[in-house]
């Protein structure tokens, strides 16, 4: 059992660390939790594919009291990993040590810009150098410096409920994410 935790733990770091192609790759701004306009509890399965790997995880999403709190579990109910961000610092946890640099924010600023209003999204990726669209209903294009970099396709007209697709092309890793409210 705590091999298969340490496997998912080591894909989900492989992940969020892949090398980026582009040698001035920065960080996507995090928006305060609050942006979202309201409170938010839900539950995620996670599929993550990224090189020949791909791995499977729930994920608890919380969004109350202008904070975003991110619980990852193992298909048993083992906790992986507890991410806190509260609109200033991002606080992470797991369960076990988990090399290669975890980037907890880049799995912050996927599902932030998967589920997050897209005005509440747009100036701050303007003003750090991103150009954020949605072209059609149910897709987002994310662009730096011309280059498509991130995707996301969503199934129904609310993202929180039902399947959304997140590709990367930038770190070469997608997710197919089924959120269902608690």
């Amino acid at each position: 059992m705590r091999l298969t935790i340490l496997a998912l733990i080591l894909g989900l770091s492989a992940c969020a660390s892949a090398p980026p192609s582009h040698p001035d790759a920065a960080p996507r701004p995090l928006v305060p939790p609050a942006s979202l306009g309201g409170e938010r509890v839900v539950n995620q399965v996670v599929r993550a594919a990224f090189g020949e790997r791909e791995l499977t995880f729930n994920c608890v999403v919380t969004v109350k009291n202008g904070a975003m709190t991110l619980v990852g579990l193992s298909a048993v109910g083992v906790r992986l990993f507890t991410i806190r961000y509260d609109g200033k610092a991002v606080q992470s946890e797991a369960t076990v040590a988990i090399p290669g640099g975890f980037a907890p924010e880049r799995l912050l600023a996927d599902l932030q810009l998967v589920f997050w209003p897209l005005a509440s999204l747009q100036e701050p990726m303007r003003a750090a150098g991103w150009e954020l669209s949605e072209p059609a209903p149910g897709t987002r294009r994310l662009r730096r410096g011309g280059k498509m970099i991130v995707e996301a396709h969503y199934s129904s007209e609310d993202a929180w409920s039902g399947r959304s697709w997140l590709a990367n092309f930038e770190y070469g890793y997608s997710l197919q994410i089924d959120s269902q409210a608690l």
